[in-house]
């Protein structure tokens, strides 16, 4: 077989070809592409470094992702949870499609209250194309138009906040006609996928208090390192990496939209102390909370 070189491809990389829609203008966190008949797929192969909800309006797209074969047509919507490789794309004539593009901090900030989506999240996983009905398309439309118009708004101060609405909105309609196909009650395909969904389910419930993958593989009867070998596996983040991330993420939050102090919020994330809480956010995100605050505002 003819080794292929994967290209890496960021939230960076489709601002090229995105609408002016989007959160700011220097926002790494949220972007729309309408008119992917002009975006450059064909012939490569890439690795995502995004979360993807796309629309086929028309035409048709066939590819494969993640080594398995897929068919995108009219009405159709494919969702993809980043650290996808997409190769053998090929595009009829008419393709044309639609997507929202996020960042994976900004998609797991908007789903972090929303734990009882995990199991419609994992099925997605596994099947990423969805072909879907009248009703169903209608209310991706109606959820995206809303975006589309929000972002349209001048001088919102609650776009972000509104924004991240919208989006849960969507998630629970996509997730509601799931339902209805039952995948609530399907079990998950595989050990892997089963033990990552018993791990994100006490991560949600737990992070506040526990940071440390020992805990949760202890939880789990796992080992450790083999608790973050098969999350790992299954979402292309460690263990280690999805604790980080819903803490930190957590800590934005209550920085951004509360008017709590960093001692009351150190104090509310059960940290020791201030020092330690501003070692943590300051060793993931590179500024310390107060920068992070002040740059917010």
């Amino acid at each position: 077989m003819k080794h292929r070189d994967i290209r890496r491809i960021d939230i960076d990389d489709a601002r090229p070809y995105a609408n002016v829609y989007r959160l700011d203008d220097d926002s790494n966190e949220l972007l729309i592409v309408e008119n992917w008949n002009h975006v450059p797929l064909q012939g490569k192969a890439l690795q995502t470094g995004f979360v993807l909800l796309a629309m086929c309006k028309s035409g048709s797209i066939s590819f494969i992702l993640n080594g398995q074969k897929h068919r995108l047509e009219e009405g159709g919507a494919l969702v993809t949870f980043g650290q996808s490789v997409l190769e053998e794309v090929e595009m009829s004539d008419d393709f044309d499609a639609v997507a929202i593009i996020q960042s994976h901090d900004f998609f797991q900030e908007s789903l972090m209250s929303m734990i009882h989506l995990w199991p419609f999240l994992l099925f997605l996983m596994e099947n990423p194309v969805l072909q879907l009905g009248e009703e169903e398309r209608q209310n991706i439309h109606a959820n995206y138009e809303l975006l589309v118009n929000r972002f349209r708004q001048d001088n919102n101060p609650f776009l972000r906040e509104a924004t991240i609405c919208n989006l849960q909105a969507a998630y629970l309609d996509l997730c509601s006609s799931l339902s209805k196909l039952h995948v609530e009650n399907v079990n998950v395909p595989s050990r892997s996928y089963g033990i990552f969904d018993r791990f994100i389910r006490l991560l949600s419930r737990e992070y506040m208090e526990h940071r440390d993958v020992q805990w949760y593989a202890a939880e789990i009867n796992l080992t450790p390192k083999y608790l973050s070998e098969v999350v790992k596996t299954v979402s292309g983040r460690t263990a280690s990496q999805w604790i980080s991330l819903l803490v930190v993420t957590e800590m934005k939050s209550l920085l951004r939209n509360t008017n709590l102090s960093i001692k009351e919020i150190t104090q509310k994330m059960n940290f020791p102390n201030q020092s330690f809480f501003g070692k943590y956010f300051k060793n993931i995100t590179g500024i310390s909370p107060l920068d992070f605050r002040n740059y917010k505002k």
